[in-house]
């Protein structure tokens, strides 16, 4: 198994603030990918000039596809079609991969039995802010749990086999497809979790880019109809039909996120910014699933 050459996968759109040092990251490995396969849905910023550029930094073999306005679901399934390997690994734009990480993800692979491999990531924070949203979206360390783990495509390596036996992520969505297609993934695979293969996650940095990526994430989980984060949603509703006719309960429900957050901060603006994230995301989760059923 040790012969078996890798395909790096990934899509884009807009994201010249970020590509730079993602796929520098990629392309330092210690470990390099055999191939790396790039989606652009048609970016309109300078994210495929620096593209074009970081190509002639490597002699990695990089095809960039350009197409307007492909969704990423379809965007990572024309990756892995294109692709010439069979062991297929991903991530996103926007992060930055720990230079051991493909080495390590892909390590699982020398037991003939592993079809996928599960990757972790570790939240990146610039400021006070970042570290506030981080225990909201992320699962933190102390947290994590091997049994319940379900990565997302930000840390994953599978044979191109094991997506073939799951139908490859599900279109037509644009978001929450990387957690249905981890979840068959678990399911119907022989699935391997790696924690150690490290993925460094960047963090909204403002109450826009928060509310925005928690709607969009909502909007998916009811397209999608992926039951776990279903329930949350609902218990969401339940939670302010509740507030509704008891009013005084809001108040302390807003000391409820400091309670469980402020150990990963411990900055006295946390006392202030987690009570407005919750709130806010509180908002996104609603207004995205409504958005996501209507």
């Amino acid at each position: 198994m040790a012969n078996l050459k890798t395909s790096f996968i990934t899509t884009v759109f807009n994201e010249a603030d970020s590509i730079k040092g993602y796929l520098e990251s990629i392309i330092s490995q210690s470990q390099k990918p055999d191939e790396i396969i790039i989606v652009d849905a048609g970016s309109t910023d300078r994210t495929q000039a620096i593209i074009k550029n970081i190509i002639k930094k490597t002699s990695i073999p990089v095809k960039l596809i350009i197409k307007k306005n492909i969704i990423r679901s379809a965007g990572r399934n024309l990756a892995i079609k294109t692709a010439k390997h069979s062991i297929i690994v991903v991530s996103d734009a926007g992060n930055i991969l720990d230079k051991d990480w493909l080495k390590t993800i892909t390590e699982p692979f020398t037991n003939p039995k592993v079809e996928s491999v599960a990757g972790y990531y570790q939240v990146k924070t610039n400021n006070v802010f970042e570290k506030c949203v981080a225990p909201f979206v992320a699962i933190m360390p102390d947290k994590f749990n091997q049994k319940t783990f379900l990565p997302s495509s930000r840390s994953l390596a599978f044979k191109k086999t094991a997506w073939q036996k799951v139908g490859g992520y599900p279109e037509p969505l644009n978001t929450c497809e990387d957690l249905i297609f981890a979840a068959n993934l678990k399911k119907n695979t022989n699935m391997a979790i790696k924690p150690s293969a490290i993925v460094f996650w960047r963090q909204a940095s403002s109450f826009k880019d928060f509310f925005n990526m928690i709607k969009n994430h909502a909007k998916g989980d009811v397209q999608g109809k992926y039951k776990p984060h279903l329930q949350k949603i609902i218990l969401v509703f339940i939670r302010y039909l509740i507030f509704a006719g008891l009013p005084f309960l809001f108040p302390f429900y807003l000391i409820w996120p400091i309670i469980k957050f402020y150990r990963y901060i411990r900055h006295p603006l946390a006392f202030i910014y987690l009570p407005l994230l919750q709130i806010l995301l509180d908002t996104a989760i609603i207004l995205g699933s409504l958005y996501g059923i209507f």
